[in-house]
């Protein structure tokens, strides 16, 4: 059995992703879990597809709007990374 390959995040990302998980599950289990499961599938099709989404603000960074949230993407070794989320209500901060 092969298994799926997923983009990548950043330290950064990882923890945002995590914290943004265990508050969701906190206040909304299932909320959290749809979260979750969106963000497995926009990983798996990044990882096949890393030209996905329009260029970001930042050379050699992509976006992809995933439900609520927005990733900044770039390729990084080889490999596509997740370097930045940001819930769609957030500020726009410089990061892509």
């Amino acid at each position: 059995m092969s298994r799926t390959r997923l983009a990548g995040m950043s330290p950064t990302a990882r923890a945002w992703y995590l914290a943004e998980i265990a508050y969701l599950s906190e206040r909304n289990p299932v909320a959290a879990a749809k979260v979750s499961e969106k963000m497995r599938i926009a990983r798996q099709t990044l990882a096949e597809y890393p030209n996905i989404g329009p260029s970001g603000r930042s050379p050699g960074t992509r976006r992809l709007v995933v439900g609520s949230y927005i990733l900044t993407v770039r390729r990084h070794r080889g490999e596509t990374e997740i370097i930045h989320i940001r819930h769609g209500r957030q500020t726009e901060k410089s990061k892509d």
